[in-house]
């Protein structure tokens, strides 16, 4: 039979093989992707210069190792050769934007909401079922301008990218790349971030360092907001005391600007890397005072004005809540929801968007800090799933009502709502704090909820 040198089609004999169909069946993503590969007729060099990843990355794919539990991983070898998705555990169809640009979840439902799990003999469709599902939205890439490589350190590479030498960016191009930026975060795409943001660091300091007068101040606005998601990125990757060094920097290149907004989203960002480092009373008083600078009560104040007040009052309820300030943290709630029903439409509050469905997400893990499980569960109901603006909020959604059913005693429903998780935003799942979660799940004394081992077995957890 010829060997055919290029992908390979739905009636190819390969998926009929006995070696195929078991891989399909044992989940051997590797083995699917070795034998579309040798069906194909290329070399593991070849495919991996199609796919952007050098040969022996190609091999540790094939031993089904590290990075092949990323969706974005798996979607890429499925398109490069013509694997069908569901071979690869992948759902058949894409992400969806409405009219308004928010992101729209196909069956994305509030957990509580989602039936119970079903047992299925060995376990073996409930696996296939649950695992990774493609919700990655493919932002667009520019060519004209490339982002320099950056050798792959960890997020330290985000510490030093100042350093990298490269060229600055023209106007026209810095906006849309720190857009796409913006787009991975809300996305979900953590590793893609992770990758790609250190070059473009570096590319805007290159392109503050060459500007002046008002096109500096520009750039440094685009920095600021760049650093506040390398920030963030930190923040999910459990990377604290990095992401408080890059807060720092943020809120440096915000005050050069004078904007306020920018200043409230900086200092916002600062606060959460205090509060995750266990300075809860340093992080409220932040928080508080920036608020006030913002005069956000004022009747002309704009949506975005009051999207960033209330994300402030969001965090310096979880905050206190951390601290066990239970009045406090109740207070900068009602003063959040207060400001969310002034919002004419939900704000842009730079990384992370406000609305009511903000206040009722930080609620539940509010709540949960507390202790009141039954306030986080009816927290956790407020929330209209299928309206959150994408993967990040629905993964965070997810995750922390899944914390507030563990507290509650009820494993089966924090498996459940991790299960929900991972469908939509399956990156959110792997941050080393819900791994933390799965871990205490699995070796809880009490009965194995279904689908939690194969979870545990898919993020590492032994």
């Amino acid at each position: 039979m010829e060997v055919p040198s290029g992908p390979i089609d739905g009636s190819h004999p390969v998926w009929s093989t006995d070696r195929m169909r078991s891989a399909v069946h044992d989940d051997e993503a590797g083995t699917v992707i070795r034998l579309a590969r040798q069906a194909a007729g290329w070399t593991l060099g070849e495919l991996g210069a199609r796919c952007g990843y050098s040969a022996s990355t190609m091999s540790r794919l094939e031993r089904g190792q590290n990075p092949l539990h990323l969706v974005e991983v798996r979607r890429r070898l499925a398109d490069v050769l013509g694997i069908p998705p569901q071979h690869l555990g992948l759902s058949p169809t894409r992400v969806r934007h409405t009219t308004t640009g928010a992101m729209a979840f196909p069956g994305a439902v509030a957990p509580d909401k989602l039936p119970e799990p079903q047992t299925s003999g060995d376990g073996d469709s409930m696996r296939r079922r649950t695992l990774l599902t493609g919700m990655a939205v493919t932002a667009a890439v520019s060519v004209s301008t490339p982002v320099p490589a950056v050798a792959s350190n960890g997020l330290e590479g985000l510490l030093f990218a100042s350093a990298l030498p490269t060229a600055p960016l023209k106007p026209p191009a810095a906006a849309p790349r720190l857009a796409d930026a913006h787009r991975a975060y809300a996305a979900s795409r953590y590793a893609e971030l992770g990758r790609t943001l250190p070059g473009l660091l570096a590319q805007l300091h290159a392109t503050h360092d060459a500007a002046a007068g008002g096109a500096r101040d520009t750039a440094a606005g685009m920095l600021a907001r760049a650093y506040v998601l390398a920030s963030s990125l930190c923040a999910k990757d459990g990377e604290d005391a990095l992401g408080w060094v890059l807060a720092d920097r943020s809120l440096t290149m915000a005050r050069h600007t004078g904007d306020g907004l920018l200043v409230a989203s900086a200092a916002h960002t600062m606060a959460i890397a205090m509060r995750r480092e266990g300075h809860h009373a340093g992080a409220v008083g932040l928080l508080r005072t920036t608020a006030e600078r913002l005069d956000a009560d004022g009747r002309d104040a704009t949506d975005a004005l009051i999207a960033a007040y209330g994300n402030l009052l969001c965090t310096a309820a979880y905050a206190s809540a951390q601290a066990g300030r239970a009045g406090d943290a109740g207070t900068f709630l009602d003063e959040a929801a207060s400001s969310a029903g002034r919002l004419r439409r939900p704000a842009d509050g730079r990384v992370i968007p406000f609305s009511a469905a903000t206040v009722n997400i930080y609620a539940i893990g509010v709540y949960t800090a507390l202790g009141d499980t039954p306030a986080a569960l009816d927290a956790a109901r407020q929330v209209e799933a299928a309206q959150l603006p994408g993967p990040e909020r629905y993964g965070r959604y997810c995750v922390d009502t899944a914390r507030a059913w563990a507290a509650h005693g009820r494993p089966e429903r924090a498996v459940q709502a991790l299960l929900a998780a991972e469908r939509h935003a399956p990156e959110e799942v792997h941050r080393p704090s819900v791994r933390d979660l799965v871990s205490r799940l699995r070796y809880a004394p009490t009965s194995t909820p279904e689908g939690l081992r194969g979870l545990a077995a898919r993020l590492g957890v032994r």
